[in-house]
C-alpha cells in the first residue's frame, strides 16, 4: 500500500454497490445487510470500503414530498461519490447500482463484479492500517 504525506498508509477506497430498494421494510434491510457484510469482506482484504446503503439510509423517505430526500436526490448523492472512489464492486444488478457501475467504467475505474476477484492487498501487507 502506498504511504500519504503524513506516513499514514493510503489504502484504496472501493464504492460498495447492490440493490438497495424491495418491495418490503425487511427486503430493504436484507439488501442493505448484504452490502455492510461485503463491505467487511472489501474491509478485511486491506481497502476502505464506501457502502452508500449506510450512507442514504438515515435521509432516504420514498414518501418524502419536499424534492430532497427522494429515490433520485439520493442517487445524485453516491453518485457525487463513485468518482472519489479508487474502484467499484458491484455485487448484485438493480438499478441505481448499474448507474453506479456506469458512471465509474465511464471514468475508467477499475470494475469488480465479485468480491472473491478483488485482490487481497493484505497477503503483502504485515502493518495495520
Amino acid at each position: 500500500m502506498e504511504q500519504s504525506q503524513d506516513g499514514l498508509q493510503r489504502r484504496p477506497v472501493v464504492f460498495v454497490t447492490g440493490p438497495y430498494s424491495a418491495p418490503t421494510e425487511d427486503g430493504v434491510r436484507q439488501n442493505i445487510q448484504r452490502a455492510v457484510d461485503t463491505g467487511r469482506i472489501v474491509f478485511s482484504k486491506g481497502y476502505y470500503p464506501v457502502v452508500p446503503h449506510l450512507l442514504v439510509r438515515p435521509y432516504y423517505d420514498p414518501t418524502d414530498d419536499s424534492g430532497h430526500f427522494g429515490y433520485e436526490p439520493l442517487m445524485k448523492y453516491t453518485l457525487a461519490l463513485v468518482p472519489r472512489c479508487d474502484m467499484l464492486l458491484l455485487y448484485g444488478h438493480s438499478p441505481g447500482a448499474d448507474r453506479e457501475w456506469q458512471l465509474a467504467e465511464s471514468l475508467g475505474k477499475p470494475v469488480y463484479f465479485d468480491v472473491r476477484d478483488l485482490p487481497d492487498l493484505r497477503k503483502h501487507d504485515h502493518t495495520e492500517g
